[in-house]
């Protein structure tokens, strides 16, 4: 990651997170050493070499535990969906003390942070709800992504090869790149294909890729049970032009998740033009229009919409152009540093106005 900064002819700085510093970390979790180091007026390790190295603001591009150690220099912080308090009955929330460092993390962003980005206005409304913030220091961006832009500087790329070399069989594709998580819902698609298995139907294919979350297991045991080989395909890693050739050759996305208003794979979709089968009633209002809802509830919803698809292509290939529309007007690299450089203009103004 250093070195990418640097080819970009940016400086880049590393700190090390030794020993000394992850048990600073950890003790600095708890309240009575928080006020110990008010008292003494001690500086954490991480801030230390922040100030050493003059920082005036930092950007935390996800929501970091690290970013509670921060409270002497400003700071801007991407957060992302704020479900972990509407579904906190799913176990990923529930491992440890996760769920108190999430609300840690959100409340130290909402009291001391100079901006607040979120992925969505539902999770906007959530930030508001849950964690009484200012509005007015929340702004809404679309997640960056890889996918788009690599694809742009790649168009020479032999996708279709790289596609063959998957060894997927000759039928509708549709794919499902998300982390095995319990949340996912992947247990969904394994109900569409054992209704696909009882009436015969053979045409189409699903395919998971991505790293388990402790779910995986789970998911391949409802698989053999249910003897679905021949409907779905799990690829524990796939690297980004392989992913790419599953995008530009399959069918659509089936997205069935509990949690996430917008998400990434949304937007590949629409950069891609294929199209999303999307949880009914999660998406933020802003895609709505983009996507196809799904009763997550009925495995017969799935296909349901897909036959209303392909009976009238003509409105589909419209709605697809107006989700590649959307993408661009919202999610474009250029769009996205606009944004980035407009909140660090207006701190720049403000920092002016002291030594």
């Amino acid at each position: 990651q250093k070195k990418i900064i640097e080819n970009k002819n940016s400086k880049a700085l590393f700190f090390k997170k030794n020993l000394l510093f992850k048990i600073e970390q950890f003790i600095l979790r708890f309240s009575f050493f928080k006020e110990i180091y008010k008292k003494l007026s001690f500086t954490n390790k991480f801030e230390k070499f922040l100030m050493k190295k003059k920082i005036d603001l930092l950007f935390f591009n996800a929501p970091y535990e690290i970013s509670l150690l921060v409270s002497k220099i400003n700071f801007v912080i991407f957060l992302l969906s704020m479900q972990h308090r509407t579904h906190g009955f799913f176990p990923e929330y529930k491992k440890g003390h996760d769920n108190e460092i999430r609300d840690d993390i959100v409340n130290n962003a909402v009291k001391k942070s100079f901006k607040i980005f979120v992925g969505a206005e539902k999770d906007k409304s959530l930030l508001i709800k849950f964690f009484d913030a200012d509005e007015n220091k929340i702004m809404i961006q679309p997640y960056t992504f890889t996918l788009p832009n690599l694809y742009k500087g790649n168009l020479n790329f032999d996708y279709k090869k790289l596609f063959n070399n998957l060894s997927l069989p000759q039928k509708k594709i549709f794919i499902y790149p998300a982390q095995f998580w319990a949340h996912k819902n992947h247990k969904y698609i394994i109900d569409i294909c054992i209704n696909l298995k009882k009436e015969n139907k053979n045409d189409i294919y699903f395919v998971f890729c991505g790293y388990d979350n402790g779910n995986l297991n789970y998911i391949k045991k409802l698989i053999n049970k249910n003897s679905l080989e021949d409907y779905i395909k799990i690829f524990d890693y796939l690297d980004n032009f392989q992913l790419i050739s599953l995008y530009l050759n399959c069918q659509g996305v089936v997205m069935p998740s509990y949690i996430g208003h917008t998400t990434i794979p949304m937007y590949e979709a629409f950069f891609f033009q294929k199209n999303i089968f999307y949880t009914k009633g999660l998406s933020d209002n802003s895609v709505k229009d983009h996507l196809t809802e799904i009763d997550i509830n009925n495995s017969e919803s799935f296909l349901d919409n897909l036959q209303k698809i392909e009976k009238d292509k003509e409105q589909n290939e419209i709605k697809l152009k107006n989700a590649y529309k959307f993408y661009h007007e919202h999610c474009d690299e250029k769009k996205v540093i606009n944004n980035f450089q407009e909140v660090f203009a207006e701190y720049k103004k403000i920092r002016e106005l002291w030594d």
